[in-house]
């Protein structure tokens, strides 16, 4: 079997225990990129041969091996969708096809830094939880995002320009133009009617459609 057939699986077994419903004749593998036609009750007797899986009574449980392999995977999976889409504006649907591509590559080095980055969240774009990573990461209570979009900031908070996401290449030449550059520092004046921020001795009001597409890291 293929290693992200495996995953898959073991994904989808994870997904049935969380819903309620572990039995072998209602799973269903809805994501199949890479991993070509298979026979799925084959497939999960083979990785019980492979001491991944229990099946016992029509139920399909994890072993621990299986289950540590399982909790990892969805681990990538719902982080990198969170990533996806809370900071690159990705659509739920495209967000959900890249995750099941990033899910298998994800170092856990890399996957531990995406957690840091978006303040260890709990749960994915679905509601459903993320496990943890190292021990000791699920008692971290409430952590902000290292970056943020300048919309979230409070009026008084100052920040420094991480990266923007224009939605047109245009838009990116005129921030640049008022000097809205990655690195640079700025303070948040106001919120509404529009975003006021200073930049050196330089004040610009921003409409909230254009504020919200500049990602900063608080520096307060």
């Amino acid at each position: 079997m293929k290693s992200h057939l495996i995953d898959e699986i073991l994904e989808t077994v994870w997904v049935a225990h969380e819903d309620g419903r572990p039995e072998a004749a209602t799973l269903e593998v809805k994501c199949r990129h890479d991993v070509g036609e298979f026979d799925l009750q084959a497939c999960l007797q083979e990785m019980e041969v492979a001491g991944l899986l229990v099946l016992k009574e029509g139920r399909v449980d994890f072993t621990d091996e299986g289950r540590t392999r399982a909790r990892n995977i969805i681990r990538r999976h719902r982080l990198a969708q969170r990533l996806l889409m809370d900071v690159l504006d990705v659509s739920e649907i495209e967000s959900e096809e890249m995750a099941c591509q990033f899910e298998h590559f994800l170092s856990e080095e890399v996957t531990d830094k995406v957690a840091a980055f978006l303040g260890y969240p709990r749960v994915d774009p679905n509601g459903r939880p993320i496990p943890s990573g190292a021990p000791g990461e699920e008692t971290i209570e409430l952590v902000k995002p290292l970056i943020t979009r300048l919309t979230r900031l409070s009026v008084g908070e100052r920040a420094r320009v991480a990266f923007l996401t224009p939605s047109f290449h245009q838009r990116f030449d005129r921030l640049v133009a008022f000097g809205i550059n990655p690195g640079v520092v700025l303070d948040l004046h106001q919120r509404t009617p529009a975003y006021v921020v200073r930049v050196g001795e330089t004040e610009l009001a921003l409409d909230p459609e254009i504020a919200d597409e500049i990602y900063v890291r608080p520096l307060t």
